[in-house]
């Protein structure tokens, strides 16, 4: 949608090793003053998921839906009114108008009907179940695991029949339940399914997809579509969708056709670009919802939503999760496949900067990765060129100003650890100054990511024409509000009068130093 071993109890994991399998000894022979042997464990077991590699999955958790009622100790209602994060219209509920079991089948309903409710997700801090500032023009209901089924590797499966229509978006998805690396996406999603707007202008596509990287803006998400063969739309029908899990590498499948794979290779976390396997080396829970509008659907095929395809359903035959024998702690050795997938390259992780010795180079004469030059402006604009201001300084940066609500800055897609330097340096040149330069100012900080700043540290204007060498505390900024532990502008500067007036900069020699 925008954790393997199961947790559980002792008598838990005893029931499940017996279910795996088992085995005995025959001796003909009267030995009955010797000590019995004990029973000899097929480490393939027994009752273990049948597929084309006889791979060796065990079946370890599971909700067929047969009861008169949704397993409390299986599964638990999010409420709240967030939208998903991703501008969605519903309001998430426990209702059984929107979510029951009947006939071994698990039913979610979108329902087009005002709602009020939380305005925050139930994991944050400050969640109040009796909140209503939130509100939706739908109802549905968003069903987890988290605390009751919580795995790191396995084969995590449904059988389901899809609903359509204009702004529906169904998923049997992942997230990670301690959150590890940080808030989302640093310690990951897994989208085992989702599809959207399905049967609209012959839209009969399903998703499988990862979502990773840095904190947003600087997230990333990488993953595959696939068409069932024969024409057939997820919405007419019951079908199995899944994704096998091991460390390093991700499958998905759909009816048992392997058609995506990622690996380690490509994604990451920048929580821990030391480890190749974060975030996905933690514990997740499984997570089935529907959603209605939002980001994507309400942008794509006939865009918004069709109130009258509503009410819809998302029907679930079964979800059931299957361990690898082979070797528990890694998951690997269980791979079924055919060889015909495709394998999604994913996405690097960010050059982290070249530091060289004691000091980190911003730019020099010219910007030094990861860091870009960038610009903003509310109106007028704000111009950059690089050019040759001779003498001792060579290549510079200039900045032209033609604009009073405006802001120049060096910034990384990804943030970093800058804990360790001691100041921030840079030279400093007006070339033109603002008509009324007796009120004029410049105002220098750094950003970790909106909305955390380091507030504003005024400078004085240089005299005309004259290089003026600025050294500003680290510490200083963090006193301000700056995270320095995760950066990724170390450089914004902006004007300080009050009207649309032009003025020339010229910086050079950015640097963090120790």
């Amino acid at each position: 949608m925008s954790r393997f071993l199961f947790r559980t109890s002792t008598l838990a994991l005893a029931v499940a090793a017996t279910a795996c399998g088992g085995g005995s000894s025959n001796n003909d022979d009267d030995n009955s003053n010797l000590q019995p042997e004990p029973p000899v464990v097929d480490t393939r077991p027994e009752q273990c998921m049948e597929d084309p590699m006889n791979s060796g999955y065990c079946l370890v958790w599971q909700d067929e839906f047969s009861g008169d009622a949704i397993d409390s100790g299986k599964w638990a209602f999010e409420k709240n009114c967030v939208g998903g994060g991703n501008n969605e219209a519903q309001c998430y509920v426990d209702d059984i108008d929107n979510a029951w079991v009947a006939g071994d089948v698990l039913h979610i309903k979108a329902i087009r009907e005002d709602a009020s409710g939380p305005n925050r997700f139930d994991d944050d801090p400050q969640y109040d179940p009796n909140d209503t500032s939130g509100s939706g023009a739908y109802t549905s209901a968003r069903l987890r695991t988290k605390g009751m089924g919580d795995w790191k590797y396995g084969r995590f499966e449904m059988r389901a029949k899809l609903p359509y229509g204009q702004g529906s978006w169904p998923a049997f998805w992942m997230l990670p339940t301690e959150g590890t690396y940080g808030g989302w996406p640093l310690s990951g999603e897994i989208d085992i399914l989702e599809a959207v707007n399905l049967n609209v202008g012959g839209e009969d596509r399903v998703y499988g997809t990862l979502h990773y990287g840095d904190n947003w803006p600087s997230n990333v998400h990488t993953g595959e579509a696939y068409q069932i063969p024969g024409d057939l739309n997820p919405a007419d029908d019951f079908h199995t969708y899944a994704v096998e899990w091991e460390e390093g590498e991700i499958r998905w499948y759909v009816d048992g056709d392997h058609y995506a794979t990622q690996k380690a290779d490509g994604w990451y976390t920048t929580a821990a670009l030391e480890n190749p396997n974060a975030p996905f080396d933690q514990t997740f829970h499984l997570i089935l919802n529907l959603a209605v509008g939002g980001d994507w659907p309400a942008n794509v095929n006939d865009t918004g939503i069709d109130e009258s395809a509503f009410p819809q359903e998302y029907q679930i035959d079964y979800v059931r999760v299957y361990q690898c024998t082979e070797d528990f702690e890694t998951g690997k050795g269980c791979a079924s496949t055919d060889g015909e997938f495709v394998h999604n390259p994913g996405t690097q992780p960010p050059q982290a900067p070249d530091s060289e010795g004691d000091e980190l180079v911003v730019f020099d004469g010219e910007v030094k990765p990861p860091y870009q030059w960038y610009t903003w402006a509310a109106f007028g604009d704000v111009g950059f060129e690089v050019v040759d201001a001779g003498a001792d300084y060579g290549d510079v940066g200039q900045i032209t100003y033609n604009t009073d609500q405006g802001i120049g800055f060096f910034q990384s897609e990804a943030t970093y650890d800058l804990s360790g330097y001691t100041f921030v340096e840079f030279d400093l040149q007006v070339l033109a100054e603002p008509a009324d330069a007796g009120a004029a100012s410049l105002t220098y900080r750094a950003d970790c990511v909106h909305p955390c700043s380091s507030g504003d540290y005024p400078l004085d204007m240089p005299p005309l024409n004259q290089w003026t060498h600025y050294q500003i505390p680290l510490l200083e900024l963090e006193q301000g509000g700056l995270n320095s532990a995760s950066v990724n502008t170390p450089f914004v500067i902006s004007p300080g009068w009050d009207n649309q007036m032009s003025a020339v900069l010229q910086v050079d020699n950015v640097k963090l130093t120790k």
